[in-house]
């Protein structure tokens, strides 16, 4: 099963140069869902001696992400889940050997605010970081991930769930939000490869047809029949999913 990652930058361009580390944390147990919210603000100043209000929008905030993520030592994500006689044996092994048993829990802990929250020096701030969970590429990604985040860490709580004889954690939640942060240059690289002045090569999916796929691309589905000559599709009505189609350039000539 694909874990979620987490690259660091050194700022928000993202760009080869910017990167830390790539996988400076990876998830032992993925997360079981996160959320996205998304606010605008919008002016609903309403007039005197009247009963409703025509909203203005004003501006959105940039989206951000809830996930919580679990840190367990329990032998719950052991070979063996559950088998505590193996736990207690493995544990036996590394105590007869002499090796010295890290306490888990505090590690993923610390890898994680290490890669997320810690002040780094010599850029004065804490890391940028790119969440990357999956593997298929996803409109709007820039690397083979399902999904893909970059942003921020704005808020982390930490909740200490069970603990062993000793005092040390076995089971700690964290509750991350992560707010999305993108530079000003690379949002215009983004914007650029929507362009309809660029040409585009995407797979068709399942219930996808021409006039569609122009819409999405050009912002028109007039276009199709040009498209289909490019690809030299007879029969542009029935797409075959998992095909690619290539959409060139508009001639802005009308």
């Amino acid at each position: 099963m694909a874990k979620l990652m987490i690259d660091t930058y050194k700022d928000n361009s993202f760009s080869p140069t910017a990167l830390i580390k790539s996988n400076a944390f990876v998830a032992t147990i993925n997360p079981t869902s996160f959320s996205i919210a998304y606010k605008t603000f919008q002016n609903t100043d309403q007039a005197a001696g009247t009963s409703n209000t025509n909203a203005k929008y004003e501006k959105s905030l940039a989206p951000s992400l809830q996930i919580e993520f679990l840190f367990d030592d329990t032998g719950v994500t052991d070979s063996n889940p559950g088998n505590t006689l193996i736990n207690k044996l493995k544990k036996l092994k590394k105590a007869s050997t002499n090796v010295t048993e890290k306490n888990y829990v505090t590690q993923q802990i610390t890898d994680f605010y290490a890669a997320t929250g810690k002040f780094i020096g010599n850029i004065h701030k804490p890391s940028n970081v790119i969440l990357r969970w999956g593997s298929s590429l996803a409109s709007g990604a820039s690397s083979n991930s399902a999904y893909e985040f970059k942003g921020i860490l704005t808020d982390l709580t930490m909740e200490y769930k069970l603990f062993d004889s000793e005092g040390k954690p076995l089971r700690v939640v964290a509750k991350a939000t992560f707010s999305e942060s993108i530079s000003p240059e690379l949002m215009k690289t983004i914007d650029n490869t929507n362009s309809p002045d660029l040409t585009h090569k995407r797979t068709v999916q399942d219930g996808d047809t021409l006039p569609l796929m122009t819409e999405r691309i050009y912002g028109d589905s007039k276009y199709y029949l040009e498209v289909a000559k490019v690809n030299n599709l007879i029969d542009f009505r029935q797409l075959k999913p998992g095909s690619e189609v290539y959409f060139p350039p508009l001639d802005k000539k009308e």
